[in-house]
């Protein structure tokens, strides 16, 4: 043990992060002194505490051993990071309004995946009954109201309607924000019907 070296580390620096790291307690100081001609340098225990995480902020090391706070992200790594997350929240919308309740007639029914099923179930319980079979349909604002095969089928039809009206204004947010330069025009994109 080497109670020279208490509280010191030999951190191996690579692109501003340690590549290796070893307790200089462990060494002696002939062992240290190699380890300094391959590149390691010492740091104490403040500076160690920083470049694991333990520091207010991040911190990178310098080759020579100088632990510096991590810059703040330029402006094209801050729009590299905009892009997809705007795009991301965009998308995330676009599906979120897709299953949104649909008006159809002066109604308004849903449209999730459990209405979805009944609604497919509907139309063929009434195709087996006839084209002037009706049943009660619970709407989205719970009033009763009687459906046919017909008024659910256009139903569907205006999910369709609504579906590809959101894609397409979601093609072209996608498009503006590809296209944007500053982090600024990225969070300016919404999706516009």
């Amino acid at each position: 043990m080497n109670d020279k070296r208490v509280n010191q580390y030999l951190i191996l620096p690579e692109a501003g992060q340690r590549k290796d790291t070893k307790l200089a307690v462990e060494h002696s100081e002939e062992q240290i002194a190699d380890y300094l001609k391959q590149g390691y340098v010492i740091v104490n225990q403040a500076d160690f505490n920083k470049l694991i995480g333990n520091g207010d902020g991040e911190y990178l090391i310098a080759d020579d051993g100088r632990v510096y706070p991590k810059p703040a992200p330029t402006d094209e790594e801050l729009l590299a990071a905009a892009k997809p997350a705007k795009i991301a929240e965009l998308k995330a919308e676009r599906d979120a309004r897709e299953v949104e309740p649909i008006t159809y007639n002066g109604n308004s029914y849903d449209y999730d995946d459990k209405a979805r099923e009944r609604i497919n179930a509907a139309i063929i319980a009434l195709d087996v009954q006839g084209a002037d079979a009706s049943i009660d349909w619970t709407t989205a604002d719970n009033a009763d109201v009687k459906v046919t095969a017909n008024d659910l089928r256009m139903v569907i039809a205006s999910v369709a309607q609504r579906s590809n009206a959101l894609h397409v204004a979601y093609r072209a947010a996608k498009d503006k924000v590809e296209a944007a330069t500053t982090v600024a025009e990225v969070d300016a994109v919404t999706l516009n019907l």
